[in-house]
């Protein structure tokens, strides 16, 4: 279930009118494909999203465009769009691309990082511990939206000291295709106890600015949870 406080919030900021409707549409859009509700391999129907969102056909057509840049819509001619499907050989190449991109980001955010860098680190830390805390007793944290959305902020924060715009923009597009199988996993599987991470060590070895440690730990974070979801993926 997504907490209905980020269900509204993702309702304010698509709404918006200094928000352009393309852009209120594929934050829409996106957000119903990583969180599930659109599931992979399901037709996109323009008249049905008409009806779903209340945008006309031009944005919505700009988004699912957008979209499918992002590998998460696919194209097809004289069919139309489709939610992406979801393989193993595709979740071993986003994890690999991953830790290329990752690596290098956080390499260089260490590097050039200064005292706002840091201190943006320890607030989004603190945040997502914070709220853990709070939910430890509940399903997966990867099911809920709140959390999913404070760990999109934790893992930008560690590379905010990077300065490669296109490096961060190509970082992120694979972050939002992972993002998708974890919930594919999360809403397959209610255990509360399989959702362990190690981001307070994390953040304490970025700020420590220990680069080989750092990035030894963020590759085995990334790989620990491509392990879960093809582990999940062979049981279907």
């Amino acid at each position: 279930m997504i907490p209905e406080g980020l269900k509204r919030h993702v309702l304010e900021i698509s709404s918006s009118k200094t928000v352009p409707l393309s852009e209120q549409a594929l934050i829409r859009v996106r957000y119903d494909i990583l969180n599930g509700s659109l599931l992979p391999g399901l037709q996109l129907k323009l008249d049905k999203l008409i009806d779903r969102y209340g945008f006309s056909s031009s944005p919505l057509r700009e988004a699912l465009s957008r979209l499918s840049v992002d590998g998460l819509v696919k194209i097809e001619d004289r069919r139309g769009f489709f939610v992406s499907g979801v393989s193993i050989a595709d979740i071993e190449e986003i994890t690999k691309l991953r830790l290329i991109l990752e690596s290098e980001a956080l390499r260089e955010s260490i590097t050039k990082g200064d005292d706002e860098w840091e201190a943006n680190i320890i607030s989004c830390g603190y945040r997502l511990e914070r709220y853990e805390n709070r939910i430890s007793s509940q399903k997966p944290f990867i099911s809920d939206s709140e959390w999913a959305s404070l760990h999109f902020d934790f893992h930008n924060s560690l590379l905010g000291g990077c300065t490669s715009s296109r490096l961060l923009k190509l970082r992120t597009t694979l972050f939002y295709q992972a993002e998708r199988y974890w919930h594919i996993w999360a809403n397959a599987n209610p255990d509360p106890t399989n959702r362990g991470s190690n981001h307070k060590r994390i953040q304490e070895t970025v700020l420590d600015r220990n680069i080989d440690e750092a990035l030894k730990l963020i590759k085995k974070h990334i790989e620990n949870t491509t392990k879960i979801i093809i582990e999940h993926l062979l049981k279907k």
